[in-house]
């Protein structure tokens, strides 16, 4: 043999020459697991190799996006991972794109990860779509109010009992609880004090769930080989939340649907379901339903925003006299909750419902059924799509009502102060986490100083 022919043989026997081709087999492995689709025909961002642009979305991706849109223009495609995936960064593009039925965005995002807003797009799916529209319409809401006035109720006595310290109050936690009651007693029927214990005993925060559901940072998502990795803590921690919630609502379920059939149900959610249904709805679609709408109470949305709007009153002392003011001027006309007239609170709660969106990032859609063509850009089936609502500050609608009624009993009875904390209430510096999916506003604490005690205590001794 020549002395070539023994190098070379010697070259492919050698330890590093075996490192050196296993890495590399792993690294076209992977790449070629993360290779997307074909890509759509719009301008975007240059990514890394495998990645994308996956870690170039820095902390705050919402806000990323919206200052690609400034290079790239409001509709631009983005490479995560193994997907290609279009951010909507305009109002008008939304209206397009989202509400045309000229194209087929409707189909949630993928059948093969637990991130929110990722279930196969089905009948079970259209359903709850159909039943939710159908709970919170303007005219049924109106049933709700007896029921909306005792959860406030439930607020104002929690910051009451807070404050019995005379120290400085945190909000977090008690609007966190009052969300939670609020909604299963607006939803699920439930009284304010079986609401107010039914979920005391969770093994684990109920944010558990929205933090392994977080569409910006489950990487799993977009890198499928990192699903051959075992499961983390906080994954089985949520999957044990999830089960311990889908077990309390079920047992709330079944009491609202025996009282229903006694004809001595309160009004909620479930109940016009069922009447709209004529009961003609499986178990697993009002469960589903009643876990889709109580959600947004206990993984934060619900109270995110209310400590963004606490925390401008608190911080803005001309905005809270104005808004105090407003109240009593409705007072007077007889109808604090009539939003037709001229009514600063309610102007305030949705500007904070607009410019603090506590959803920067709405849940993931995908083009279904065809390829389409968008202002001559070519847009594949099967892409991603993400709108940024950050970027839109688009506004709410069914929880403004909710909204209104807690800063309203929260401002007639007591004038507040941030004692410490955060005190700018910035939507883009201001957040506690900006890669969180639901946004909260960073830690601060609040003094109250009571108006009236002796209204005060009228107020929490009325029987709703």
């Amino acid at each position: 043999m020549s002395i070539q022919a023994q190098d070379a043989t010697s070259f492919l026997n050698s330890p590093l020459t075996a490192s050196a081709l296993c890495v590399l087999t792993v690294f076209l492995s992977l790449a070629w697991s993360a290779t997307p689709s074909t890509a759509p025909d719009l301008p975007g961002p240059r990514g890394w190799p495998i990645v994308g642009s996956l870690f170039q979305r820095g902390c705050d991706p919402a806000e990323t996006y919206r200052q690609w849109s400034k290079i790239y223009g409001p509709v631009f495609r983005v490479r995560l991972g193994y997907k290609w995936v279009i951010v909507i960064n305009s109002a008008d593009s939304v209206e397009e794109l989202l509400v045309s039925s000229e194209y087929a965005l409707l189909g949630n995002a993928s059948r093969r990860a637990i991130t929110l807003g990722t279930s196969p797009y089905d009948d079970l799916i259209k359903g709850k779509r159909r039943l939710a529209i159908a709970s919170v319409s303007p005219a049924i809401s109106r049933l709700y109010e007896p029921v909306i006035e005792r959860a406030v109720q439930y607020f104002v006595r929690s910051f009451n009992t807070a404050s019995t310290t005379g120290g400085p109050v945190d909000p977090a936690p008690l609007f966190v609880d009052g969300s939670a009651v609020l909604n299963l007693t607006v939803i699920c029927g439930a009284s304010v004090d079986h609401a107010s214990t039914l979920l005391r005993d969770s093994p684990y925060p109920m944010k558990r769930l929205g933090q392994i559901r977080n569409i910006n940072g489950h990487l799993r998502d977009y890198l499928p080989f990192l699903r051959a990795l075992p499961d983390g803590k906080i994954f089985k921690e949520a999957v044990t939340v999830a089960k311990y919630r889908s077990v309390r609502l079920s047992e709330l379920l079944d009491k609202i649907k025996l009282l229903y059939h006694e004809g001595s149900a309160p009004p909620c959610a479930v109940i016009t379901i069922l009447k709209e249904t004529r009961e003609d709805i499986s178990e697993q679609s009002l469960t589903s339903f009643a876990n889709t709408m109580v959600s947004s109470g206990l993984d934060s949305h619900l109270p995110n925003t209310l400590l963004w709007g606490l925390g401008v009153l608190a911080a803005r002392k001309d905005v809270q006299d104005k808004a105090y003011d407003s109240i009593l001027r409705q007072n007077k006309l007889g109808d604090s909750m009539n939003f037709d007239r001229d009514n600063y609170l309610f102007a305030f709660v949705k500007e904070v419902g607009r410019y603090f969106n506590t959803f920067r990032l709405g849940l993931a859609r995908e083009t279904i059924g065809k390829d389409i063509v968008w202002r001559g850009h070519f847009i594949p089936q099967g892409t991603t799509v993400l709108c940024n609502t950050h970027a839109i500050n688009r506004a709410m609608h069914f929880v403004h009502k909710e909204l209104y009624a807690i800063y309203e009993q929260i401002l007639l009875s007591w004038s507040l102060a941030i004692h410490d904390g955060e005190r700018e209430f910035d939507a883009i510096k201001g957040c506690a986490d900006g890669f969180d999916f639901n946004q909260a506003p960073k830690n601060y604490r609040i003094t109250l100083t009571v108006r009236d005690q002796q209204k005060l205590d009228a107020y929490l001794n009325t029987q709703f």
